[in-house]
């Protein structure tokens, strides 16, 4: 499975190559290395669970709630799909593959690296790019189409567009491992990862420039917005998408500026353990994204909710947030009982803002 070859050796480390059939990685056996390594797998080992966790509840949360079964949930749920199998399977493998480096495990470093890191990652990771272009076309799209939008972008046409993602991806990576030159493929990826990015800022300022003049149109003219769009919740859903873009874009553009370097330059000490941190802050872009969807989207913080049980309200705000312990009611019972720890007008106070909440819905 592997050829080991040993460079010369110098006074501060020994470097291996290691040829995992078509796929070659390099170790270096330094102090600097090895704690790179042990923190990388601490971090990786621990946002793994969050990750998991995170996106297995957005991806039920929208299958268990008719209302959020929208195309441009559709799209956050693929996104989140890959989200999962970086936490649930890529995650935990790059940490046991670093374990492997350092016990000098030529034979489950492979193992390790060619299931994971030299293939899966790499395809959820072309998925994420193309998913991340494809929610910015599809906002345009919602802005541009108005009454025809809902005709034109349904579920089925996502999802048959998410597939060939999924197909086109898989297929690349497959070429890799049956021995397509490793420039060619990080070339095509950087050449798709770059069509990406100017898609989405394509798409971007065109829905700034239509919502400008939709709101000026309605402002001046003193009419109603186009039928088949609310502008405040089509501003808020789009703001949602560009978080999520503008954290992803965060995450990926420093891996992609150290993979092209490091294929300029060649390998080197420092230029590897930046290449892995790299490749870690990237994983964890997964155990990111269930939190912005549940931040910035108020329907998925309820669906949550009920999928875990948990008794919610809504705020002064509109804003859905968890019940205490004690329940509205119940706190109010609990503020009359405990009288004596209050300070002088603080009771009348906190009664007057419970009144002013709605009842505990479930």
């Amino acid at each position: 499975m592997q050829n080991a070859t040993m460079s010369s050796p110098s006074v501060e480390a020994q470097t291996i190559k290691i040829q995992c059939y078509h796929l070659e990685e390099e170790w270096s056996h330094t102090r600097e290395t090895f704690i790179t390594n042990v923190i990388l797998i601490l971090v990786n080992l621990l946002t793994s669970v969050t990750s998991t966790a995170g996106n297995i509840l957005v991806i039920m949360a929208v299958k268990r709630t008719r209302s959020l079964r929208t195309p441009s949930n559709t799209l956050l749920c693929s996104l989140a799909l890959s989200d999962l199998l970086v936490g649930a399977i890529v995650q935990p493998m790059y940490a046991l593959q670093m374990i492997f480096e350092i016990r000098r495990n030529s034979d489950g470093f492979c193992i390790a690296k060619i299931t994971t890191t030299g293939s899966l990652a790499w395809v959820c990771a072309g998925v994420s790019f193309l998913v991340i272009s494809a929610i910015s076309v599809e906002r345009l799209l919602a802005i541009k189409l108005h009454l025809r939008y809902k005709a034109l972008v349904t579920i089925p046409r996502v999802l048959t567009v998410v597939m060939f993602f999924w197909v086109l991806c898989t297929a690349l990576i497959m070429a890799r491992l049956l021995g397509a030159p490793y420039n060619i493929l990080v070339l095509t990826i950087f050449v798709m990862d770059v069509n990406s990015i100017a898609i989405v800022i394509f798409a971007y300022s065109s829905i700034y420039h239509q919502v400008r003049k939709l709101q000026n149109k309605t402002r001046d003219q003193r009419h109603l917005a186009p039928p088949g769009i609310n502008i405040h919740s089509f501003k808020r859903s789009a703001v949602t998408m560009l978080y999520v873009i503008v954290l992803f874009l965060a995450c990926y553009i420093p891996f992609i500026t150290t993979l092209v370097v490091r294929l300029l330059e060649g390998g080197s000490l420092w230029l590897n353990i930046i290449y892995k941190i790299t490749a870690s802050i990237v994983y964890i872009n997964s155990s990111l994204n269930p939190f912005v969807y549940c931040f910035r989207s108020k329907e998925v913080r309820t669906a949550i909710f009920k999928l875990l049980g948990r008794k919610y309200t809504l705020d002064k705000n509109g804003d859905v947030i968890p019940v205490s312990k004690y329940g509205t009611q119940n706190l109010k019972t609990y503020a009359v009982k405990n009288l004596t720890i209050f300070p002088s007008g603080y009771f009348q106070h906190s009664l007057n803002q419970l009144s002013n909440l709605p009842e505990t819905q479930v």
